[in-house]
C-alpha cells in the first residue's frame, strides 16, 4: 500500500517539475496555446448561453402554441381523461 502511495506522490511531483520545466524552456508557448483555446471555448459557451436565454424568453409563446396544437390535434384524448 505504501508503494502505491509513494509512487503516486512521485508521479505527481514529476509531472509538476515537468510542467514547470516546459514552461521555462519553451517560454510559455504551450500554455499560451492552451489559454487561447480556453478563451475560444469560453466565447462559444457564452454564445450558446445567449441562445438558450433567447429560447427561454420565447418559451412561453412556444409552450402556448404547443398546447394549442396539441388540443387541436387530439381533442378525443382530452375527453377520455375527463
Amino acid at each position: 500500500m505504501f508503494k502505491l502511495i509513494f509512487r503516486t506522490i512521485f508521479i505527481i511531483v514529476f509531472v509538476i517539475f515537468l510542467t514547470i520545466g516546459t514552461a521555462v524552456w519553451k517560454g510559455g508557448g504551450p500554455f499560451r496555446w492552451l489559454g487561447e483555446k480556453t478563451v475560444t471555448i469560453g466565447k462559444s459557451i457564452q454564445r450558446f448561453g445567449d441562445y438558450i436565454d433567447d429560447v427561454k424568453a420565447g418559451g412561453h409563446k412556444i409552450k402556448k402554441t404547443y398546447n394549442e396544437i396539441k388540443e387541436t390535434i387530439s381533442p378525443e384524448k382530452e375527453e377520455d381523461k375527463k
